[in-house]
């Protein structure tokens, strides 16, 4: 793999903006420019003064908990038991802290456009036979709810709502030791969110005809996956952003079977296209298990991994910490989380990607990570728009 190496002047831009090597700005003059901020100037007025060019984000906000052991379970009683287990361990991770961790790491990077993952809703109620409706956790409000706690208006401008799924759980025990069941839904999605200051028109949203058919205590179901997209003008430039999150790489035939879906949506647009989002894919392959063909028919399908194009040495891994969080060093070992364009001018560079979350200091004040993926992030500059940029230095200088 080719090995990166920043001349001296841009890694002392660096180090005095305050970013590791994996997340500052490529040794491009204009991604110095992007990069160096005056003392005092915080990153959200920086992402300002960069308004040429357009900056989206993607994060897998993970659910909290592995839901694949309760699809696994053989009985209804083993299925109880192991869905009380995993949602203690949503409790456990406390998404309500870790929205606050994400809500900070996205402030620092103040993206016109962001797409996230794994946005659960989960519902409970007394009877576990009766649909579940009283909020327990609204990840969706709650990092809409902390990013406007930091200053940051962003507004949901398309969801998708995909898996729904519905368990009893233990809740206690009564007066002779019997258990008191209760029950717990679970809703996923995802969503792009859109800064107050971008227009956005056409919102979108579906869910992927391939799924995944489960069967638990005898009823069967289906973990589904999805996509939202919206319009968007950012530097007078009209994008089609969309967000999506395919099937884990264990049902390889689904995924596949998704990506088609998705490529085939996409295959008539003609805008500037940026796809984000969790492929399940790793783009290096390291572990065989881990393989799928997604990562390579989005390359072939004409889409551009902003990641490693123009190349960079950093690996800029994105997955996967602990599944309680709690691992004290990060452990992550693939990289499927990706900003993919396509349809964007010759010349259009992406001058500026980084892997947000993946630092200790980036976790809350109990010791949970902000999730089990890191957020990518990239501001892409084209042509029009590095050539503005470098108007306005020559005009200072």
């Amino acid at each position: 793999m080719r090995t990166a190496i920043m001349d001296l002047r841009s890694a002392l831009v660096c180090a005095a903006v305050g970013l590791s090597a994996a997340e500052c700005a490529d040794s491009d003059p204009i991604a110095s420019v992007v990069a160096a901020r005056v003392v005092g100037e915080t990153e959200s007025d920086a992402a300002a003064r960069a308004a040429p060019g357009v900056t989206a984000l993607t994060w897998n906000v993970y659910l909290g908990a592995d839901i694949g052991r309760v699809l696994q379970a053989r009985t209804a009683e083993e299925a109880v038991v192991l869905a009380t287990e995993e949602w203690g361990h949503v409790q456990a991770t406390d998404f309500p802290a870790r929205a606050g961790a994400l809500a900070r790491a996205i402030a620092a990077r103040r993206p016109h456009v962001v797409g996230l993952e794994e946005l659960a809703l989960f519902r409970t109620a007394e009877n576990p036979f009766e649909p579940a409706t009283r909020v327990a956790y609204d990840f969706l409000q709650l990092v809409i709810d902390s990013l406007h706690a930091r200053g940051l208006d962003y507004t949901a401008a398309a969801v998708d709502r995909t898996t729904d799924l519905q368990v009893p759980v233990i809740a206690g025990a009564d007066a002779s030791g019997q258990p008191i069941l209760a029950g717990v839904r679970w809703t996923d999605g995802d969503a792009v969110l859109v800064r107050a200051d971008v227009a956005y028109t056409d919102p979108r949203s579906g869910v992927y005809a391939a799924s995944l058919p489960v069967t638990i205590g005898g009823v069967t179901s289906a973990i589904s996956q999805g996509w939202s997209s919206v319009e968007m003008t950012v530097g007078g430039r009209a994008y089609r952003f969309v967000v999506t999150h395919l099937v884990g790489q264990e049902v390889p035939d689904v995924q596949l079977a998704q990506t088609r879906e998705l490529l085939a949506l996409l295959s008539a647009e003609t805008r500037q296209t940026i796809v984000v989002g969790d492929f399940n894919s790793d783009a290096y392959g390291i572990d065989p298990t881990r393989v799928t063909p997604t990562y390579d028919m989005m390359l072939a399908a004409g889409y551009r991994d902003t990641w490693a194009e123009p190349a960079r040495g950093a690996l800029g891994l994105t997955c996967c910490q602990q599944a309680d969080l709690r691992n004290a060093r990060s452990t992550f070992d693939q990289r499927i989380d990706f900003v993919f364009t396509r349809n964007l001018p010759a010349g259009t560079v992406a001058v500026r990607r980084g892997v947000l979350g993946n630092r200790p200091g980036d976790r809350t004040a109990s010791g949970l990570w902000p999730s089990d993926h890191a957020g990518v992030a990239a501001t892409l500059f084209t042509p029009d728009a590095r050539r503005r940029v470098r108007e306005n230095r020559d005009l200072s200088n």
